[in-house]
């Protein structure tokens, strides 16, 4: 039972890592972003099914979804570490939009079933 949560707690742990990287090198933005990343790729890789955790690709859009979203919060962090002036804020806030219509799209296909 304990096994099930493992996920969500796999995010929260990358984002803390993450963010607490960051204020070691000074930069909370940067570590945070680069965490949350990660913890994005934690919660669509990993799988609980019993004993052990799998690690697979998912079969589903909505990992494919958490995937993409961090990879863009990796690329945001370093866009923000190394001053990619193109990166972010213009990219990223186009990635932001996309992100927001990709909840509205998913949340209307859940409610659909």
């Amino acid at each position: 039972m304990a096994g099930k949560n493992i996920s969500g707690l796999l995010f929260v742990g990358c984002l803390f890592i993450g963010g607490g990287i960051g204020l070691l090198l000074h930069r909370p933005d940067v570590g945070g972003a680069i965490g949350m990343g990660v913890g994005f790729f934690a919660l669509a890789l990993v799988r609980v099914k019993g004993e052990p955790i799998e690690i697979s690709l998912p079969s589903k859009i909505s990992g494919y979804f958490l995937i993409l979203l961090g990879v863009f919060f990796i690329f945001g962090g370093a866009s923000l570490l190394l001053d990619l002036a193109i990166f972010y804020p213009y990219l990223m806030g186009l990635f932001i939009i996309f992100l927001g219509l990709g909840f509205i799209f998913l949340g209307h296909r859940i409610v659909r079933k």
